[in-house]
């Protein structure tokens, strides 16, 4: 019975290491597809991982970059309130992104199901645009992107080629996650946020902002694979 139980701490202590040592990987994944739009999560626009969102459109073959994110702070209308997809579309703008390709999808206000909504509020953008896509990236932070992988692909259907691109995460050693306060916070977090993601039952549809940004139809975008003009 003893060696029962010894081997059974042993394959469980094993198990835990394994999980240490390969979440942060796992959920921090990145995997472009071959697409023309690059969605970014708004809130992380005051993360240094949006600098990189720029530096991935401006080398990228995309046509759009579309900001999403609900608001934050304050009541609607008041000068306190944080519109997050224009907080990010702002900061690209100072790192190089062409104005005219920034898509701005405000995102409305849900308590749960943040970041399905904003892949909803995509889904009814790219159809009242009647834009043919090749494929989409997801632009997040760090351990957040499996999550992001999924629902978007979730909310888009198997009809969208999607991908998801992790930027660097800042707040606390990747590497050495458990060695912070921070780290093992994140980690639980997104673990959790995860398996909700890909077992939770979801709405088709959530309410979806008024403000449903520009139709680019009356723009033509500057396709990457094309020379700018001077």
């Amino acid at each position: 019975m003893r060696q029962r139980y010894k081997l059974l701490g042993l394959a469980t202590l094993a198990a835990a290491l394994a999980f240490v040592l390969t979440i942060n990987d796992f959920l921090a994944i990145s995997r472009p597809v071959d697409g023309d739009i690059l969605v970014v999560e708004g809130w992380i626009w005051n993360s240094p991982a949006i600098r990189e969102a720029s530096e991935e459109f401006n080398r990228g073959h995309y046509k759009w970059l579309v900001t999403v994110g609900e608001s934050i702070g304050g009541t609607g209308g008041t000068p306190d309130q944080k519109d997050l997809a224009k907080l990010a579309a702002r900061q690209l703008r100072e790192f190089g992104v062409d104005e005219k390709l920034i898509i701005v999808l405000p995102v409305y206000n849900v308590t749960l199901h943040r970041t399905y909504a904003s892949a909803l509020t995509l889904k009814n953008w790219l159809t009242r645009s009647k834009i043919e896509t090749t494929g989409v990236n997801v632009f997040t932070v760090g351990t957040h992107a499996r999550k992001s992988l999924v629902l978007f692909k979730r909310a888009l259907g198997p009809g969208t080629n999607v991908g998801v691109i992790a930027g660097t995460e800042d707040t606390y050693n990747a590497s050495r996650w458990w060695l912070s306060a921070r780290g093992i916070y994140v980690i639980v977090r997104k673990t959790l946020g995860y398996l909700y993601a890909v077992s939770w039952p979801l709405p088709e549809s959530l309410p979806v902002s008024s403000d449903l940004g520009d139709t680019p139809s009356s723009r033509r975008p500057m396709s990457h694979r094309e020379p700018r003009r001077g």
